[in-house]
């Protein structure tokens, strides 16, 4: 194992390391798949290229000679068909291109093999390189189809480098010069110089092919190429902490062994359980020196989404959100700028209504494109600023040309329900890396956060702006006005009813159109098709959630105004229960889910209370549980508790964690995790549910085990004495 071999060694171990990390980023994706045949192919190269220097007889060197020289076949031959798929990895080549290129190719490689018309003979020189005696098709086919191959390959990248722009543009470049650079230097000591005589650099060409591995490299690592950069950072730290845990394991083990030599099963045992109980440490201790010295966005996506939602369910300040999605994404993904922009839908513009790291002192806005909306912002996802300008350049260049001066890479659309709110608009990170296929993925779940609480923020601004307004007016009319007291009373209320008028105007409506839907899926208006019918349902639930939002903030705003009003009357709880599940057993099902029902076979003892407001606490209290359980079941129970009857619904699903119990009854409070599974909450349900239960003088908890081990939510409420 001489220094050239060494050189052809890690030359070859660089190029099967890129050929395994490509193949398993996208093992089903034909372009990667040819990608790492094309390195195994440079790898068997290599390793040919050592057993042939180091094979001691006549047979072995020639074997291996002619492996040497049917693996550039193979070489160029992948490399064509890369070429075809590279950028859009459309996974389509026409079929006659597969039947030229390796048909070709295997006939080719049968020749060197099987016949001596290629390869005739292998002659020893002391001192020197192995003399290759060549037969007499060599040099008439075998560098014809190698050169020709290679200037077909040069000729498929120059074509797309001319159509080409932007990154793609940029990656070409890179794949071309180490292609160029690594297959001439290639052909010029393993085909040219030998054909003239000249074996003494006919091991160079092997070493040479890692200027290609190294450019197309850095244009995987720095400009975004199969999105490889990710995978080798992370399982670079895997990598490291299973070194560092290994190595001592080995050695722990073998002074084990020597104490305990015949116990070798019991020390195996050892060492693997205090290996799996360091390991989870070693690698946030890794993870951590990485994200410091090495990688500037190497983070837990999960942590980060789940860090956010925690905070921005926990305000409706607008100038707050701005400041939690900014620090979390500046934090996070290392970016230099980040504009918030805002949809005036009076001036049809987006205006900047939050800006960090912008030296500008003036806020900028832009009028979209006619089509630019509903062509690219609508459909919710991420927009790369080089991708969409290769994509609709000629359609949107104005709108693409005012991203380019205001240096946006990234702009992430909020939309609720097709309702446009706004553009997170982000700039280049720090680093200089391009935004990758994890950062897309956060930015498209970010987005979807930021623009439901901004939704809610904005329409609290708005009451909130209006009652500041209201009370402005009050004032400059008690000074105009002195003598109009009662006046001032009636728009005091007004004031003070604003809210519980605009739930009485929506609920009205609501209810109509859950009407017209029914009879609609009842027949009434003819017969519908099963398609239809499902779309209808689906309307059907989501009007249902609407009527339930609609109450709970009409029920508040009595709450808070000290307005809501009780009709009490001699009830039974068992009939309302077995409504409300009739109800929703339907939603059940929709989920995979079932629910049972433990009621009293006999009538249970009356209650005073008000059946209206006491079905939407039981509505609520089951919805919840049908909402966070994805698999698995709902329990409901009603039983006689001494002078009491106690209500009660359980479910399997996500839980409760213990330090969350003591908030879930607070208004705007949610249990960490379930904005995760449900967006849509408001945290409202449960606090209208005990400001019920409590004017009915009874008692409302929850239990739970934990979190992923189900939830439980009960109330009592007293018997109703004769």
């Amino acid at each position: 194992m001489d220094l050239i071999n060494t050189s052809i060694a890690i030359s070859a171990g660089i190029n099967l390391m890129m050929g395994i990390l490509v193949l398993f980023k996208g093992k089903r994706k034909i372009i990667n798949q040819i990608f790492s045949l094309f390195a195994l192919s440079v790898v068997t190269w290599s390793i040919s290229m050592m057993l042939y220097r180091s094979a001691a007889t006549v047979g072995d060197s020639i074997f291996w000679c002619k492996t040497l020289y049917v693996s550039p076949i193979f070489i160029v031959s992948f490399l064509i068909c890369f070429a075809y798929l590279f950028p859009e990895s459309s996974d389509k080549i026409k079929k006659y291109i597969y039947v030229i290129v390796f048909g070709s190719g295997i006939s080719l490689s049968g020749l060197v093999l099987f016949t001596d018309m290629i390869i005739k003979s292998v002659e020893f020189a002391p001192g020197q390189e192995k003399k290759i005696i060549f037969g007499s098709l060599y040099y008439s086919i075998y560098t014809l189809f190698i050169s020709g191959y290679f200037l077909w390959l040069y000729y498929i990248l120059f074509r797309k480098l001319r159509r080409s722009s932007g990154i793609v543009r940029q990656q070409i470049i890179y794949i071309f010069s180490g292609i160029l650079l690594g297959s001439i230097a290639g052909m010029l000591t393993n085909l040219t110089l030998p054909t003239l005589g000249n074996f003494s650099l006919n091991w160079a060409g092997q070493i040479s092919s890692l200027v290609m591995v190294l450019l197309t490299s850095y244009a995987i690592v720095r400009l975004h190429l199969m999105d490889i950069r990710f995978v080798l950072r992370r399982y670079s730290v895997y990598l490291a902490s299973l070194i560092t845990i290994l190595i001592p394991a080995i050695f722990l083990k073998y002074l084990l062994s020597l104490s305990f030599g015949r116990q070798s099963i019991l020390i195996d045992f050892v060492v693997l359980v205090l290996s799996i109980s360091i390991f989870s440490s070693v690698k946030d201790y890794y993870y951590r020196i990485a994200n410091k010295y090495f990688f500037s966005s190497l983070y837990d996506a999960r942590e980060v989404i789940a860090d956010l939602s925690e905070k921005l369910k926990a305000t409706l300040e607008v100038k707050m959100i701005y400041a939690f999605v900014s620090g979390t994404l500046v934090n996070v993904l290392h970016i230099k700028t980040m504009t918030v922009l805002i949809w005036n839908e009076k001036t049809r513009e987006y205006e900047a209504a939050f800006d960090t790291g912008h030296e500008r002192k003036e806020r900028y806005s832009f009028t979209e494109e006619p089509g630019f909306y509903t062509e690219v912002i609508k459909h919710n996802r991420v927009i790369i600023t080089d991708e969409s300008k290769e994509k609709f350049g000629e359609r949107y260049g104005r709108t693409i040309a005012l991203l380019k001066k205001y240096d946006i890479h990234v702009l992430v659309p909020l939309l609720v329900k097709d309702k446009t709110i706004g553009l997170l608009a982000l700039g280049p990170k720090e680093s200089g890396d391009m935004y990758n296929h994890e950062d897309v993925q956060v930015l498209e779940i970010v987005g979807a956060q930021t623009a439901i609480a901004l939704e809610n923020a904005l329409l609290y601004k708005e009451t909130k702006d209006f009652n500041v307004t209201l009370e402005k007016e009050v004032k400059r009319a008690t000074a105009e006005l002195k003598a109009a007291n009662v006046k001032l009373k009636e728009l005091d209320a007004a004031k003070s009813e604003f809210i519980s008028i605009a739930s009485h105007q929506l609920r009205t409506p609501l209810s109509i159109i859950k009407g017209y839907i029914s009879m609609m899926i009842e027949g009434n208006f003819g017969r519908l098709t099963d398609k239809k019918r499902d779309a209808l349902e689906k309307v059907f639930l989501s009007n249902e959630r609407l009527i339930r939002l609609v109450e709970n903030l009409l029920n508040i705003s009595r709450i808070e105004s000290g307005k809501l009003q009780y009709d009490f009357e001699e009830m039974r709880l068992d009939e309302l229960v077995r409504d409300v599940m009739d109800e929703l057993s339907g939603t059940a099902t929709g989920k995979g889910l079932s629910i049972d029902a433990e009621l009293p076979a006999e009538a249970l003892p009356p209650v005073g209370a008000d059946e209206e407001k006491l079905r939407q606490v039981v509505m609520n209290l089951i919805d919840n549980a049908i909402k966070y359980t994805t698999k698995g079941r709902i329990a409901v129970s009603l039983k006689r508790a001494g002078d009491e009857i106690e209500f009660c619904v359980s479910d399997s699903g996500m839980g409760i964690r213990p330090e969350d119990l003591p908030n879930l009854f607070k208004k705007f409070s949610r249990g960490a995790g379930t904005s995760l599974v449900h967006t849509e909450g408001t945290g409202l349900g449960l606090f209208v549910a005990k400001k019920v239960i409590d004017a009915h003088s009874g008692k409302i908890w929850a239990e739970s085990k934990g979190a992923g081990r189900g939830a439980k939510f009960c109330f009592k409420l007293p018997i109703l004495k004769n």
